[in-house]
């Protein structure tokens, strides 16, 4: 039985979106014009426009995709090439906020769908151009496009496998390993394997942490790409979300773990990073319930609220390491300030006294002026007190 893939990689754009336009008018094939019709179509008809007028979407070209073994080998020129297929690839991008979603198509697939899930999950696809690259170097050498999270994936058939097949599809593993022979037993992906989550009736869905199987149940092949079409549109939304997240947040996480020192200026630009994808994550951008339903159910899947709780996670933490290292920094600057106004009381004190012991002894006549002088200084050391007992106070409340 013959399986269409759809892999929807997470990415951001640091590339010219005039060089994208150009790359998929060259590259352009009969298939990748068929498919940016349809997908278009679809978004301007189910979605409100201030999301769908947010992005575009540009043919990259078709590649040899190597299915690889499972099998161990630090070394991607040594690993066993078991199949090869062609793979489309498209992207979605918004240039404005520079995010993007990566779509690899492989259509009318006959060989083990499974091991393509599991090569997902390792984070091991790779083209062949010329030699093997992995997904990740190949998109940003060719593309400038940057990988930033994990890919999910859409099967899709006309018949329904067997329940065998459908938990490892849920698993997204092989039922083929090269490693150890594996059978899976979990209640969970049973469930997922028979919870049928379609709203419409010309397709069942099913849904786990990473895959998205869709049976269609229309026999019309010419209907199959429009099908499709409806699942693709929701799923490369909830992907585009997931970019959001996953950029601003390895960007967190690097400052966390390598301590870069990172600035208030450089942590409002992160801050406003992820401020600019809102519109995405704003509610009823669907125009239709059933799109909305469905769309909702996969991303309790995908778990994507826990993803971007994690990132909330690590902003917090960021801000309070921020935090700490202000207050540190102003409590360095009050200390200087103050031990600066002790010097200078000390310097003024010195010479009063001074010129009161030389008046007494009649070689120095005193002056209104060195009593000035003394009043100011204390009055001034006074004032450098109050404000360092302020500072440190409110320095310590906000710590606190």
């Amino acid at each position: 039985m013959s399986s269409d893939l759809f892999i929807l990689v997470p990415c951001n754009t640091i590339t010219g979106f005039d060089n994208l336009k150009i790359l998929s008018q060259k590259k352009m094939n009969a298939y990748a014009k068929s498919y940016l019709d349809n997908l278009s179509i679809i978004t301007k008809t189910e979605l409100v426009d201030r999301v769908s007028k947010s992005f575009d979407r540009y043919y990259l070209g078709e590649y040899d995709l190597a299915v690889l073994s499972d099998e161990f080998n630090e070394k991607l020129e040594e690993k066993h090439i078991i199949d090869s297929t062609k793979a489309n690839l498209f992207i979605t991008a918004c240039e404005r906020t520079k995010l993007a979603v990566l779509t690899i198509v492989i259509c009318d697939y006959l060989g083990n769908s499974t091991n393509i899930l599991d090569q997902v999950t390792r984070e091991e696809l790779a083209f062949k151009t010329g030699q093997l690259a992995y997904l990740e170097d190949f998109l940003f050498t060719n593309f400038q496009i940057i990988k930033n999270g994990e890919a999910k994936t859409c099967l899709i058939q006309n018949q329904k496998s067997d329940i065998k097949d459908v938990l490892y599809y849920m698993a997204n593993e092989t039922n083929d390993s090269g490693l150890v022979e594996t059978k899976i037993i979990s209640e969970k992906y049973k469930k997922f394997s028979l919870d049928n989550v379609a709203v419409y009736d010309f397709s069942d869905i099913y849904v786990s942490e990473s895959v998205v199987y869709q049976v269609i149940n229309d026999k019309n092949t010419q209907n199959k790409l429009q099908y499709e079409g409806l699942l693709i549109f929701i799923v490369e939304l909830l992907v585009m979300k997931l970019s959001a997240i996953y950029r601003t947040n390895n960007k967190v996480q690097k400052s966390l773990e390598e301590d870069e020192g990172i600035n208030v200026k450089e942590y409002e630009k992160l801050s406003n990073e992820f401020a600019n994808t809102l519109s995405i994550w704003q509610i009823n951008i669907y125009r239709y319930k059933g799109a909305q339903t469905i769309a909702d159910t996969i991303s309790e899947r995908f778990e994507i609220d826990k993803v971007r709780e994690n990132y909330k996670d690590n902003d917090e933490m960021l801000q309070n390491i921020i935090n700490t290292r202000n207050v540190k920094n102003a409590m360095k600057e009050s200390n200087i300030l103050f031990y600066v106004a002790i010097l200078l009381f000390i310097k003024d004190f010195f010479i009063i006294v001074r010129s009161i012991f030389l008046f007494f002894s009649g070689t120095h006549e005193f002056s209104s002026g060195d009593v000035f002088g003394l009043s100011t200084s204390f009055v001034t050391l006074l004032i450098v007190l109050f404000i360092y007992h302020s500072r440190f106070k409110n320095l310590g409340k906000r710590r606190s």
